[in-house]
């Protein structure tokens, strides 16, 4: 892998480009001096202007793989490699090589084996000598894995028992990464007949039948998972189905997938409603009740809907004084719906005309800013964002004004809280560091406030142990006893980078200790870099992951000195369920100060576990690592080189305007 990545600083600029070239001049520069960052933005400069250049994508990969953004990487070389075949000249097996690599390593082992199959078959020598391993190692597995799991669904006595759902599961997974899709089809249809109420089965399903072209199934498997009680599936779903609302007949297809989906059943009545087909309106609601005899709704609905048809049959054409009528849908319920399921180009038909309607609705205004924020047209947003933070209702004037200032780009005032509750086996004590936070915008700074924002703190940093006199020992070991107030400025990220310095006052909060001082002025400052790689905690795929921190921080009270910590973190994630996840990982961790003190010099590797539920608020998890570390230097140290520390911890942070 990585193929001609050792010359990739001495490449020469590309001929033939002309809107782009100055970029990417300067953009080789870059790359001959080794400033990668510099160098990824100025090719991007360059192909915003000249997106069709093969040679100058397969540069930016490049440049990219030497900043570890393998997954951006992937892409460019997949663009270089349409490129150069819709070009008409020969295949860049180099970019295709590279690309097959990168998509296996990135966790798409489809695209992987399929250009490795390509290669194997109609590459050069030394590519098809290459791909053909490549293919082999991916495909091997795969074809095993198949005949093993059909040997054993052939041995059992019932192969479409719900025991069996684990194998018909592995079966359909390894066929569809095979590319055997009828029977990846297959497989998947029996796993949701032994699992109806899996809505994943049905993105799953429509996933395999697109590409077997069985369009119209796979349509009707998007429009039921769409409707899914399951929020992330109904995201996923959402989006393939795009901004059309659907025909009644695409509610029908999906209704036979799904037929117990009572969301689905009444959206098509009141559908068919709006449509004013009443009997069929019926059907649905009945049906929902079939399914849900305690659904309030749909029986009130029902109810509506059998008195006014009594009514019609006793005198046709008069509405008689005192009948209910069927709940009309109007302009700004229809409105509601659409926006609530996604469609924000129907949503927004249907508002604006509620506007003409009622021009003083400011709940209408505001839905409307929603609607066209999901349409990606923020200038409209803003707009009507605008004209609904001047409502009467406190409600919807807070929302509004919030969501005008974050479109709008304005710095607003924020509420940042975190805490680290945090048991170590090598001091026997626990730990606990935390901070409240609100960055205030300063009318008179203007523009500034982009740039910079100034804020009041109030840390927290305090142990158990240091209660006790007889453990009262320098703040440095432990923790500083103290809440600390203080008032600083902090820089917005650039390129994952923040700058903050701060000034207060440190105020003991145990008055037996006597080796600090009852209130101490505190200046602190540093910067901050964190970034990470791959599949992290909480994300919607398993997979591996990189992540690093690093920090430079100045503590006056630590004899004026600089501390810097850089910390990595690298295994693999895995999924439990939905919304739950854990992390098996392995910890490096580097401490280093300017004034080598023996404390604040050490290296510490060792492993652990982070672990996030469903039930927990969503910056909440809990973390256990075992710790060996190293003193780097021992002069004056009362301990000895070398430790062991065991840390059960648990971090949360949150941020509120």
């Amino acid at each position: 892998m990585l193929i001609g990545l050792a010359c990739l600083a001495s490449a020469q600029a590309p001929s033939g480009a002309a809107s782009g070239q100055a970029e990417w001049n300067r953009a080789y520069a870059a790359l001959g001096k080794q400033d990668y960052d510099p160098a990824i933005t100025l090719f991007r400069a360059g192909l915003v202007k000249e997106p069709g250049n093969a040679h100058v994508h397969k540069d930016l990969a490049y440049a990219l793989l030497k900043t570890g953004e393998n997954v951006e990487a992937r892409d460019e070389f997949e663009i270089a490699l349409q490129l150069s075949q819709k070009e008409g000249s020969q295949r860049d097996e180099t970019a295709a090589l590279e690309f097959a690599f990168l998509a296996f390593e990135t966790q798409k082992p489809i695209e992987a084996r399929r250009t490795f199959d390509q290669l194997r078959k109609t590459g050069s020598t030394a590519t098809r000598a290459t791909a053909e391993q490549a293919f082999q190692n991916i495909d091997r597995p795969l074809r095993d894995g198949i005949a093993r799991w059909q040997q054993a669904l052939a041995r059992s006595e019932k192969p479409n028992d719900l025991s069996m759902f684990s194998a018909h599961w592995e079966l359909a997974q390894l066929a569809e990464l095979r590319d055997e899709l009828p029977l990846a089809a297959e497989q998947f249809e029996i796993c949701r007949s032994l699992k109806p109420a899996m809505g994943e089965l049905l993105l799953i399903l429509a996933r395999v039948w697109q590409q077997l072209n069985r369009v119209d199934e796979a349509k009707a498997a998007w429009l039921a998972a769409s409707r899914s009680s399951e929020s992330r599936t109904a995201e996923l779903a959402l989006e393939k189905l795009g901004q059309r609302y659907p025909y009644p007949y695409e509610f029908v297809n999906a209704l036979k997938l799904d037929p117990r989906n009572t969301a689905l059943l009444k959206e098509l009545g009141y559908l068919y409603l709006a449509m004013h087909q009443e009997p069929l309106a019926i059907e649905q609601f009945e049906r929902v009740l079939e399914v849900n005899p305690k659904d309030t709704a749909a029986r009130e609905q029902l109810d509506a809907l059998h008195r006014l048809k009594a009514r019609a049959t006793e005198a046709p054409g008069v509405a008689a004084s005192g009948a209910a009528p069927a709940p009309a849908m109007d302009a700004k319920s229809m409105g509601e719906k659409s926006l609530a399921l996604g469609y924000s180009r129907d949503a927004i038909r249907y508002l604006l005309q509620a506007h003409k309607q009622d021009p003083e609705d400011a709940e209408v205004m505001l839905k409307l800013g929603w609607a066209y924020n999901l349409a990606k047209d923020d200038e409209e947003a803003i707009a009507w964002f605008g004209f609904a933070r001047r409502a009467n209702e406190e409600g919807i004037r807070a929302q509004a004004t919030k969501a005008y200032h974050a479109l709008n780009g304005d710095p607003v005032a924020q509420t940042t809280v975190w805490a680290l509750p945090m048991y170590s086996s090598r001091w026997h004590d626990l730990f606990s560091y935390s901070q409240v936070k609100r960055s205030i915008p300063l009318p008179w700074m203007g523009s500034a406030n982009r740039l910079f924002s100034f804020y009041l703190s109030t840390r927290f940093l305090g142990d158990i142990k240091s209660g006790q006199q007889m453990n009262a020992i320098n703040p440095q070991y432990l923790s500083e006893s103290s809440f600390i107030f203080g008032a600083g400025i902090s820089t917005r990220a650039w390129h994952r980078i923040t700058g903050w310095v701060e000034a207060g006052e440190a105020v003991n909060y145990l008055p037996g200790r006597k080796d600090i001082a009852l209130a101490t002025p505190d200046y602190r400052g540093g910067l901050n870099f964190a970034k990470g790689f791959g599949s992290l905690l909480g994300s919607p795929k398993p997979g591996f992951f990189y992540e690093t921190t690093a920090d430079a921080i100045y503590v006056s009270r630590f004899d004026k000195d600089w501390l810097i910590y850089s910390q990595h973190r690298a295994g693999r994630t895995f999924r439990l369920g939905e919304g739950n996840s854990f992390q098996m990982l392995w910890n490096g961790n580097v401490v280093r100060d300017l004034k080598n003190q023996y404390w604040a010099n050490t290296v510490e590797f060792g492993p652990g576990v982070k672990l996030h539920m469903s039930w927990m608020p969503r910056g909440l998890y809990f973390a256990t690592d075992f710790m060996r570390g190293v003193y780097l230097n021992n002069l004056y140290n009362p301990r000895g080189p070398n430790y062991n520390d065991i840390r059960v911890s648990f971090w949360y942070a949150a941020t509120k305007q």
